[in-house]
């Protein structure tokens, strides 16, 4: 089955690294990783939350 993993944070190179090591960690099959920018109304200095969502293929979801 496909299952979808969502990260979301602020900085590029720490959203990289958790996605990273939450691959190698799982051995994961990924399928697709999307990534976008949301935004958050009211959110400090108006910053957007940077969303990536891992598609990965396994028997079952992968819980953390």
């Amino acid at each position: 089955m496909i299952f979808v993993k969502t990260f979301k944070g602020y900085k590029p190179t720490v959203m990289d690294e958790s996605v990273n090591n939450w691959i190698l960690a799982n051995k994961v099959d990924v399928g697709d990783i999307k990534t976008t920018l949301s935004h958050e109304p009211g959110a400090q200095a108006g910053l957007d939350e940077l969303m990536y969502v891992v598609l990965y293929k396994a028997d079952k979801p992968i819980k953390e």
